[in-house]
């Protein structure tokens, strides 16, 4: 299990990555591991040494911002990031990046979780830092009645361990 340490290590072998930047993730990734201590960062640290942000198109991209796990980049719409809440977006991405396996994120795979895996994200980015927009409103709602049902903790389990047969298990 990655420490904060090697996070900052992995931040500092990365020469695409800016300064401002750099810290901006470490403090995020900070505020993470509080809220979040038991939750493995290896795949993070491991990230993060090749990490590149890349200024996408508007029409590219559906929202401000997307993560791209098999190329490891993150995409951000800057047209669109001027009118949004820049940390609650970077610490969104962070938590795509923390949860990336393969060509998904979180409970994803192949797509079928899709909505409930962007509201679950979007949920645990407004708790951690809070949130000026509501660019994934539905998805949140949605999110949050089903977590009701099947347990906040079932949910947790599935996204921090990309298991998305945990959810269908709870379901059926």
């Amino acid at each position: 299990m990655a420490n904060l340490e090697e996070i900052k290590s992995s931040l500092n072998s990365n020469s695409a990555l800016t300064e401002d930047i750099k810290n901006s993730i470490m403090e995020l990734v900070v505020t993470f591991n509080n809220a979040f201590p038991s939750v493995d960062l290896s795949n993070l640290s491991e990230r993060l040494k090749t990490l590149k942000i890349i200024r996408g198109s508007q029409f590219l991209i559906k929202g401000t911002s997307r993560y791209n796990p098999i190329d490891n980049e993150l995409l951000i719409s800057f047209v669109k990031i001027n009118n949004c809440d820049c940390k609650h977006v970077l610490m969104r991405e962070i938590l795509n990046i923390i949860t990336a396996k393969d060509n998904y994120t979180g409970f994803n795979q192949d797509n079928i979780f899709e909505a409930l895996n962007v509201g679950y994200t979007e949920m645990l980015a407004n708790f951690l830092v809070g949130n000026d927009t509501n660019e994934y409103e539905d998805e949140v709602i949605a999110t949050n009645m089903i977590c009701k049902i099947i347990g906040e903790d079932k949910m947790y389990e599935a996204y921090f361990t990309n298991n998305a047969k945990l959810l269908m298990n709870e379901v059926y």
